[in-house]
């Protein structure tokens, strides 16, 4: 009979809800879960002669961090984070609104520093993934379900600086207990 693997102590299981943030703001309230993916793409170098893959000739080809959100409380804030967008406030008979007008073009003040999940494992100590210099390219979707609530999807995807393109514009913080 075989013996399961199983942590070592209860304090090493990273639960599932946290906190999103754009730089330093809470961003709202998400149902769903949120989900990290890096989408890695290793070239393998070959040779005349090699039988198979060769200790120190590969290469990382792609690298792609994206952190996607899955909002409950929709705002135009949390909407408009990281698109090419821009926000016009205005007024009609129904009340004040913002409109977000969408453009094709890309400004530097789409990009969002920071956005960031910090979720807690059993102890309490927190497990936070940082995405940098972010831009929400993934698609924009609501489902208008009956007696259900909109939850609206949003990637969120981390991009290379210019001057630092072989450092991944993502880290994973995760804490222990000092004591």
């Amino acid at each position: 009979m075989v013996n399961p693997v199983v942590p070592e102590k209860a304090n090493d299981i990273l639960l599932g809800e946290g906190i999103t943030k754009v730089n330093t703001d809470k961003i709202g309230a998400t149902k769903g879960g949120s989900r990290l993916e890096v989408d890695k793409k290793i070239l393998d170098i070959k040779f005349d002669g090699a039988y198979g893959s060769v200790k120190g000739l590969r290469k990382p080809e792609i690298h792609i961090a994206r952190l996607t959100i899955n909002f409950l409380k929709i705002t135009y804030v949390n909407l408009a984070y990281g698109l090419n967008a821009d926000i016009v406030s205005g007024q009609d008979s129904k009340g004040q609104y913002r409109d977000i007008n969408f453009r094709l073009d890309f400004k530097a003040s789409d990009v969002v520093n920071k956005v960031s999940f910090e979720g807690f494992k059993h102890d309490g100590t927190p497990c936070i993934i940082i995405l940098e210099n972010v831009l929400n390219l993934g698609d924009i979707g609501f489902e208008f379900k009956e007696k259900g609530e909109v939850i609206l999807p949003v990637t969120y995807t981390g991009f290379y600086l210019y001057n630092a393109p072989t450092t991944p514009p993502y880290e994973i913080n995760d804490y222990y207990p000092t004591a």
